[in-house]
């Protein structure tokens, strides 16, 4: 009840009220959604089940500022899980942590459903439910957990239920269930015209912030395809939905094998990157008699790879092989006067070209593959990141949410993480409201 009346008197609270809270700028950093997120672009894929999960050894959080610069809270990051079901549907299976000492934090699990349709039609008793405003919220446990740390969240839809699910550090269990049909959507548009990816990303604890903060961890994504818990086909390491972002989060990934990718995340700047399939290095060297393929990733060779050798206008296949285990292929010299090494690709490796002529090769860039597409788009999402929740709403939420701290700044010793929570969900309350009149209205 605390919650329904606080959250009562906030949304009632005039906004011209003067704030009372330090007003410290965010140092000037681009941040992002920071973590592992997956988009097809040349297909769609529907699926009852999908899973982030994270092995955290290094977790330090800091200052968290709101999208306009003031400072918001220190100590408490989001570990978000989202996912789109058909598109109408914004799933966010979230972790709020509140860091209490150098290894130890409060754990809290926290649901946010969205209709991007309108008021939902089904009720449920257990959670703080908006209908009018077409956004379930849900308060789940909290745990106190120490490092390292083991964390699985997931979402599954079962006989025409959504489930929302955890297992944290072998606690584990399915926390909040609600009525809908569909399959999440990994692809295409939803009805913000906003990208339906998979998300696992850290960032702010709420009201779109930014926040600074330093983890060491392995991450990555799954859903079912078929009856097969799989790793999802790309990757990116950042998000392109949600409103908080990371900063300090360096993203990466290395390759144990070509189907076994995994994520790191370490202390760093997170440089927006294509993190799976990507290009391998393609080394040629030419001799009388035979030309020479080698193949390598990250410095290490990759073994296994069929490797094509074509030559013609335009470019035929005339020969095939496949690399040994140093990675090499060999194709007999026939003295080309101009042939193409072609790599077709393989999951986490991306089709790539090599060409015998110097002026072709320099320009082989512009040959599309799989990898260009998706650095294309991830270019082009960042740059327009301003179509996302995070900017539609930020001026709106900004304002909401430094009055929701004026009012509650003085009792935050009494509530502690709670508060947080609180502001976590009225964030996203607000931000409703306003997507469902942009809809509504076609803004």
């Amino acid at each position: 009840m605390m919650y329904k009346v606080l959250l009562i008197i906030i949304l009632l609270l005039p906004l011209s009220m003067p704030l009372s809270i330090p007003t410290t700028s965010q140092p000037s950093a681009l941040a992002f959604p920071s973590g592992v997120t997956s988009y097809p672009l040349n297909t769609i894929i529907y699926t009852d089940f999908v899973m982030g999960r994270i092995n955290i050894s290094y977790l330090n959080i800091g200052s968290s500022y709101l999208p306009g610069g003031e400072y918001f809270t220190t100590g408490n990051a989001s570990l978000q899980l989202n996912a789109m079901v058909l598109g109408e549907y914004w799933a966010q299976n979230v972790i709020l942590f509140h860091q209490i000492s150098n290894n130890t934090f409060y754990a809290t699990l926290i649901v946010n459903l969205w209709n991007l349709s309108g008021p939902f039609s089904n009720t449920t008793s257990n959670s703080l439910v908006y209908q009018g405003l077409g956004v379930i919220c849900y308060q789940g446990p909290t745990f106190k957990v120490t490092l390292p740390l083991s964390i699985s969240l997931f979402m599954e839809i079962v006989n025409s239920t959504l489930n929302f699910g955890y297992n944290i550090n072998g606690q584990k269990g399915i926390y909040f269930r609600y009525p809908i049909i569909g399959l999440f959507q990994l692809g295409g548009l939803s009805l913000l015209g906003l990208p339906n990816d998979l998300e696992l990303v850290w960032g702010g604890p709420g009201g779109g912030s930014v926040v600074f903060m330093n983890v060491s961890s392995i991450a990555n994504l799954y859903y079912f395809n078929g009856n097969t818990l799989t790793i999802v086909p790309n990757a990116y390491s950042i998000g392109f939905d949600t409103a908080e972002s990371a900063y300090g989060v360096k993203v990466y990934s290395t390759f144990p094998s070509v189907f076994s990718p995994i994520v790191i995340e370490t202390s760093g700047v997170n440089v927006p990157s294509v993190l799976w399939p990507i290009p391998p290095h393609v080394l040629v060297n030419q001799t009388s008699n035979k030309i020479t393929v080698k193949l390598s990733i990250s410095n290490k060779s990759l073994s296994g790879q069929a490797v094509y050798l074509e030559t013609g206008f335009p470019p035929s296949v005339i020969s095939s092989a496949v690399t040994n285990s140093s990675g090499i292929a060999v194709f007999p010299n026939n003295n080309y006067s101009f042939y193409v090494v072609y790599f077709p690709g393989n999951f986490t490796l991306s089709s790539t070209y090599y060409f015998s002529s110097p002026i072709l090769n320099s320009l082989s860039s512009k040959f599309r593959s799989y990898y260009q597409d998706l650095l294309n788009f991830l270019n082009s999402a960042q740059n327009s990141f301003k179509k996302g929740i995070k900017s539609v709403l930020s001026k709106q939420e900004t304002s909401i949410t430094t009055t929701t701290l004026t009012s509650t700044t003085s009792s935050s010793s009494q509530f502690g993480v709670n508060l947080y929570i609180v502001l976590y969900i009225l964030a996203f309350v607000i931000g409703m409201v306003i997507s469902a009149i942009l809809i509504r209205f076609k803004l």
